[in-house]
């Protein structure tokens, strides 16, 4: 199974902003894997009032996780979007929206959002291997291969190409 990259969210410290109790238990419920919970929480943090910037950017990036995480990759590529829109160099929401859009098997968009990622932080293992999936869809299997070897060098703990070209296989 592919796992969506999900680092945890931490809330940027802003200056005397008081960040509202459902985003930290959205927060906490996404690291526990209760995406139902996680959006419950999102929903009621966005009702809850104006947010700084990077907080409600981080709030959509949540959203978009557990909305990735629990099949809903259009709706998840809504709240990603949202993410990119207000803070445009969110490296990790392109590159899940990138998955999400090659699960919807839209292979020159993912492959679009793999390579900003990359421009925005070169040579992230993940983004490289988020990369080969756009171009395996794409059927461009030397440069999917490329992308894995390399994500593989940076990572050793990364998937081998024979193990990501399984995965891919039986997802498509």
């Amino acid at each position: 199974m592919i796992a969506i990259a999900a680092l945890a969210l931490t809330f940027l410290p802003v200056t005397r902003v008081t960040i509202p109790e459902d985003c930290q238990k959205a927060s906490s419920a996404l690291e526990a894997n209760d995406y139902n919970l996680a959006i419950d929480h999102y929903l009621l943090c966005l009702d809850a009032g104006e947010l700084p910037t990077e907080i409600l950017a981080q709030v959509y990036y949540g959203l978009g996780i557990a909305y990735s995480a629990k099949g809903s990759h259009r709706q998840a590529i809504n709240d990603y979007s949202e993410a990119i829109h207000l803070s445009p160099n969110h490296a990790w929401a392109y590159n899940n929206r990138c998955w999400s859009y090659g699960l919807l098997r839209r292979a020159e968009k993912a492959l679009h959002d793999c390579d900003e990622a990359l421009r925005l932080l070169p040579d992230q293992p993940e983004f490289l291997d988020s990369r080969a999936l756009a171009y395996w869809l794409l059927d461009d299997k030397d440069k999917a291969r490329h992308d894995l070897d390399q994500a593989h060098q940076l990572d050793p703990s990364s998937p081998t190409w024979e193990e990501r070209i399984r995965e891919f296989e039986e997802m498509f």
